[in-house]
């Protein structure tokens, strides 16, 4: 599942970012904001496949408003700056991050459990009706012809 994806990535997004914290230099740095990146394409991958799932079914409601880069001044303070609070500031995004991905994927889940109780229901309806109809053509005697 892509989110997964994204998540695994995110994890290894924040254990480069707590070796930043510890000192870890731009090399963290480097690591961090590469598994950062393929977490925000992945994101992308995501927000395809919801709004494909969403047209599909159209009562599915999942509300996936998911970013993960961090671009603009604090990623260039990351780099260039390298100093405790942005590390912090870095590190709260990325948790901020993996508490919504978390959310979609638990939405996602949800929505996956009900079509299976929707699909093993009308699997039993399928199953009850053909043994009524077998039922119907043993006892006309239909099934002689």
């Amino acid at each position: 599942m892509t989110a997964d994806e994204i998540l695994h990535s995110l994890d290894s997004a924040h254990g480069w970012a707590t070796w930043d914290l510890l000192g870890g230099g731009l090399v963290a740095d480097l690591a961090k904001h590469s598994h950062l990146d393929s977490a925000q394409a992945a994101v992308e991958q995501l927000q395809v496949e919801l709004r494909r799932f969403k047209t599909e079914l159209a009562d599915v409601t999942i509300d996936a408003d998911l970013q993960v880069s961090i671009d603009g001044f604090l990623r260039f303070a990351d780099y260039f700056f390298d100093g405790l609070f942005v590390d912090w500031a870095v590190m709260d995004r990325i948790s901020q991050s993996q508490a919504a991905v978390e959310e979609t994927r638990w939405q996602i889940t949800g929505v996956l459990d009900r079509l299976g109780a929707m699909s093993a229901a009308a699997e039993r309806d399928r199953v009850e009706t053909q043994e009524r109809l077998d039922t119907l053509v043993r006892d006309s005697g239909l099934n002689n012809c």
